[in-house]
């Protein structure tokens, strides 16, 4: 446990503006010309709108906390090693953000509108706020730990955040998320990125076709982000995703843990911010499940 105090409610106003304003520059740049470049691979890009809004971002939460660290996308070299390296050394910091100014590049370069922000905050490795908007539906999914999680309308969050201060204590925006209770892959709508950097992806994606065979219906999103809000939200039933980041997945951890469902390592252990393989479910014995079958068990 740690011992930093802070004030949570600030932090999640400030992450709340900071992905509005985000979110709505990169929406107001959509299917317009774009610079692209790739990073580690051709599957990995980066627009000019990228750096833009992570600045946005950062000059918002800096101008509130202006001691605090920020773990970014664009500040971090490609590849995993530097991502690794780079979360390492600042996963026990007592204040962090975690920041992905536009999960989805590869949809946003294709003007396909499934792309999003993310913005969580952590301290000494334990989540405490997270955000996710989807500037094109002008959905907020937000949780504060111990708080619950919600999914609020673009406008109902921009006149909750024009509120005084104390009049946001009692009446926050939207409505609470729960995740879905759906126990049999038979029944379960499923998403994953597929195994495609896994360097055993032949055979993983022979794991992933067993599940995918098992379930109802699958969706792939582009974006994990948005899969995992829409996990906490309970129209999606199970993701699963392998090779992620912490700006990836970090808010939308906090946004399915307070909706009741489960996060865990996809090799049997508890979800950190180290963690790069996941499966989020609704429910213990589901997510156990696809532990199992992508383990070969």
């Amino acid at each position: 446990m740690t011992n930093d105090r802070f004030d949570l409610d600030a932090v999640l106003t400030t992450a709340l503006e900071a992905a509005l304003e985000a979110g709505d520059y990169f929406k107001s740049r959509f299917a317009t010309e774009l610079v692209v470049k790739t990073k580690s691979s051709i599957a990995d890009l980066v627009t000019d709108v990228d750096p833009y809004c992570e600045q946005l971002i950062r000059t918002r939460i800096h101008r509130s906390f202006e001691a605090h660290q920020v773990l970014g996308e664009e500040s971090v070299e490609p590849g995993r090693e530097a991502s690794e390296r780079a979360t390492r050394a600042v996963a026990q910091e007592p204040a962090l953000w975690i920041v992905d100014p536009l999960d989805g590049t590869t949809n946003y370069v294709n003007a396909i509108p499934l792309s999003v922000v993310s913005i969580a905050f952590a301290s000494r490795g334990e989540l405490q706020v997270g955000v996710i908007y989807d500037p094109y539906r002008e959905e907020v999914f937000y949780a504060q730990k111990g708080s619950g999680a919600r999914l609020a309308s673009r406008a109902d969050v921009v006149e909750w955040l024009g509120r005084a201060t104390a009049d946001r204590q009692t009446d926050r925006p939207g409505m609470k998320l729960s995740v879905s209770s759906v126990t049999e892959m038979r029944r379960a709508v499923v998403s994953t990125g597929m195994p495609m950097r896994h360097v055993d992806r032949d055979v993983m994606t022979q794991r992933v076709m067993r599940l995918v065979l098992e379930a109802k219906s699958l969706r792939t999103l582009g974006a994990a982000a948005l899969h995992l809000a829409y996990v906490a939200a309970g129209r999606i039933d199970m993701f699963w995703e392998y090779e992620l980041n912490a700006w990836d997945v970090a808010a939308g951890v906090l946004l399915i843990r307070e909706a009741g469902g489960v996060v865990k390592d996809l090799h049997g252990g508890e979800y950190a911010l180290l963690t790069r393989d996941i499966v989020a479910s609704g429910r213990q014995e589901t997510a156990d499940h696809i532990v199992a079958t992508l383990r070969g068990e």
